[in-house]
């Protein structure tokens, strides 16, 4: 005696189908819920290293601690930090790093600074350092010698010159202009017991103009 086996398969098919349209209602539910459900809200969020992204996915800020700092990247090479900082990276849409505020704490010392570069080295920067002993050093501004863009990073580092440096170094208030090769041609000074003075140097170093004048010593 044969069995047609088509009515069970029907009635497994009429199954699969409710079972289906079943699951199809309760997400379009979840769905409808999600959507009505309010905006989610942190008090604090604890994280080692924040990553905030652009649409194709490319880093354009990174937010770390000083273990999770990521290395400088330029032009798809990647480069050793001289110190392991915490802090913000910015980074241009390629992917390369354009600045950033970098805060380490050592045996030696305290340094914070935010910097902005140029394509291959550091433009600007505003510095702070703090010493061992819990005493301030020094505060300011440093802008440095553009590289052409060409020159490849090691390269540029070498040659990197500041140009102009505006700082309180330990209560003596200065402002020092130098030549494209560094050397100090202008100085400006206010020191920490209100003297002040310009000084205007030659290529080789030498003071070649003074105010006030010294005053001239008894023989």
């Amino acid at each position: 005696m044969s069995h047609d086996p088509m009515p069970r398969v029907l009635r497994e098919m009429r199954l699969m189908r409710a079972y289906a349209g079943a699951l199809t209602i309760a997400f379009v539910a979840l769905l409808l819920m999600a959507f009505k459900a309010p905006d989610p809200h942190f008090e604090r969020l604890s994280v080692e290293r924040l990553d905030i992204v652009d649409a194709d996915g490319v880093p354009r800020v990174v937010l770390a601690n000083e273990q999770r700092f990521p290395p400088p990247m330029l032009n798809g090479e990647t480069f050793k930090r001289a110190v392991s900082p915490a802090g913000l990276v910015f980074y241009d849409r390629k992917g390369n790093e354009v600045g950033g505020l970098a805060l380490t704490d050592m045996e030696a010392g305290k340094v914070s600074a935010l910097a902005f570069d140029n394509p291959n080295m550091d433009a600007i920067g505003l510095l702070t350092r703090i010493g061992a002993d819990g005493e301030p050093i020094s505060s300011g501004l440093q802008i440095n010698q553009a590289v052409p863009s060409h020159v490849k990073v090691l390269d540029a580092a070498r040659q990197a010159t500041r140009r102009i440096v505006i700082q309180n170094e330990r209560n003596d208030a200065e402002i020092l202009l130098a030549d494209a090769a560094g050397r100090e041609r202008i100085r400006l000074r206010v020191d920490h017991a209100g003297e002040a003075g310009i000084e205007i140097l030659d290529a080789d170093g030498r003071v070649v103009f003074r105010a006030p004048e010294a005053a001239p010593q008894n023989p």
